[in-house]
């Protein structure tokens, strides 16, 4: 038996009475479960040295020395009662921890031109079938059509490669935007953003959910933090920008398209 500290944001779902799930999938950092639950679709389990990602139970253990290693994709999980238990994994609560909500940090908003050339410079290029679905995206959030902006934000959903596609890490990055300027998210978008778990793997599904409440990854928060307080924003940027493969860059891009827009 090891012991995590658990995520405010899923603390109901390990707290609550026992249920079933199944991993959906497992990296060296990582292992994610589906609950069954539609507002909390995704459990996550990571070492200390991953993303703590919202919905996580962090473990003490770094990569390679704790015990991920004998769970595979497909494995039952057991949660509730305050434990957690897949194939040889079993974890029990040590603790809390709370996600960054990232809501109200930018009342002034932020000079975007100047965050947009920061980002265009430092960032990957969006893959190469998601560039024009985040530009058509970012006009429509711009036009304020809803209707366009709901299909928008669909074609965005799953679209590239991975366990978190790019389309989905530009939403988030939107997503934490409005919520940072102190704006509403356009209902067309929340319309959109409801059928995630329909169109994209459950683990972008879920995060794109947490980023629909204002939850997010620290090293995005941080560059929200040092926008809001003047500081250099590049060394928070590389942060952000050394998340994944490139959903740091795609999440940094999202950042960018939503604090722009109006």
């Amino acid at each position: 038996m090891t012991t995590a500290a658990v995520s405010t944001s899923v603390a109901p779902l390990l707290a609550g009475p026992p249920r079933t799930g199944r991993v959906v999938a497992v990296t060296r950092h990582a292992l994610y479960a589906a609950t069954g639950e539609a507002a909390l679709p995704a459990i996550a389990v990571v070492t200390r040295d991953a993303v703590a990602v919202p919905c996580a139970l962090v473990l003490a253990q770094a990569a390679g020395t704790g015990p991920l290693g004998g769970v595979r994709a497909g494995t039952a999980v057991r949660f509730g009662a305050g434990h957690l238990s897949a194939g040889t994994l079993r974890v029990t609560a040590g603790g809390s921890w709370a996600p960054p909500r990232v809501q109200g940090l930018l009342p002034r908003g932020v000079h975007t031109e100047w965050f947009r050339q920061l980002v265009d410079t430092t960032a990957l290029p969006l893959a190469t079938e998601v560039a024009p679905l985040a530009d058509e995206f970012g006009r429509a959030l711009r036009a304020g059509d809803p209707p366009r902006l709901w299909a928008a934000a669909l074609a965005l959903l799953g679209a590239g490669p991975g366990l978190t596609p790019s389309g989905d890490d530009v939403l988030c990055g939107v997503l934490l935007a409005r919520h940072a300027l102190g704006r509403p998210v356009p209902e067309a978008l929340m319309d959109a953003v409801a059928l995630a778990e329909e169109r994209t793997p459950l683990v972008s599904a879920a995060l794109v959910l947490h980023a629909a409440r204002g939850e997010c990854v620290p090293q995005a928060a941080a560059l929200l933090r040092a926008l809001a307080a003047g500081h250099d924003a590049a060394p928070a940027l590389r942060g952000l920008l050394a998340v994944g493969h490139h959903s740091g860059s795609d999440l940094a891009r999202g950042l960018a398209l939503g604090l722009a827009a109006p």
